[in-house]
Formats: C-alpha cells, structure tokens, sequence
C-alpha cells in the first residue's frame, strides 16, 4: 500500500545538510503503462535502487539522501486528520565523490524543498488519475566546457 515515488538528493557534507544545499540527482514516480510505482521496483529488488552519481560535480565528501514518499494516505491534505497526507521515509549515507569535475551544484533546503499542497505529495493514489508529477526541483542537469 505504500506507493510512491523515489528520490535521491547530494549535499556537500561540510555543509552538513543545512541551507539550500540539496541538488537532486534521481527521480523515479508512476509509469502508467505498467501501473508501477518506484516504491514496487525497490521492493521487488529486495530495497535496491541503482542510481549514478554525477561526473561533473567536483570531488569531495556528500552527504546522500534517499527518498521514498508512500502516497497511501496522500489523498487528504497533511493536517487535515493524523492520518491524512503523504509520507516521507528518508535515509542518508555519506560518500566520497573523486574525479575531475567542476561543477558546483546550486540546491534546494530540506525541510522547505516540498510544500504540503504540492502535486506530488497531495495525490488521490486510489483515484483514476492518468498522470503523476513528482515533487520537489528539477534533476541537476549539468553542462561543463570541458575544454581547457
């Protein structure tokens, strides 16, 4: 019953999480043909998810959130009753990126990337809707000149 989306945020780890830091680098939500959720692909990988980190961000130590929001109750606004609104199970690790990249992702803060009534996380999972969208910024996308 816990449906939903999967997400996966990077922050620098001397940032320690705080302020608008947070870039994202995955998202996974609905595909309709197959009516499968990102949630169903980890369980039936046994709570695998592969995701690539990004060439282009410089080396260094990150922090790395994983996300995965259960839209089983998401149909009522957060709030509305103490079971109404989506739920937001996150995890972090840290690693070390190497490599020659130079990119300086800009970022989001966590708490405050999502807003209660955002299309993503206020969502009928039970409803006929056709289409999801996911919450929260865009994916980095990065374009470096790497001619030097």
């Amino acid at each position: 019953s816990h449906r939903g989306p999967c997400l996966v945020y990077m922050a620098p780890l001397e940032s320690n999480g705080e302020g608008n830091v947070w870039f994202k680098i995955y998202e996974d939500g609905w595909d309709s043909a197959s009516d499968t959720w990102c949630v169903n692909k980890v369980i039936s990988t046994n709570g695998k998810l592969d995701v690539t980190i990004p060439v282009d961000i410089v080396p260094g130590n990150y922090l790395l959130r994983t996300e995965i929001i259960a839209l089983h109750e998401a149909n009522r606004v957060y709030g509305a009753d103490a079971d109404a609104g989506a739920e937001l199970f996150p995890n972090c690790a840290q690693l070390a990126v190497y490599g020659v990249g130079k990119a300086i992702p800009s970022g989001v803060e966590i708490p405050g990337a999502y807003n209660k009534e955002d299309p993503g996380l206020f969502y009928d999972l039970w409803g006929d809707s056709t289409t999801y969208e996911i919450p929260g910024p865009t994916i980095m996308i990065i374009y470096i000149d790497n001619c030097d």
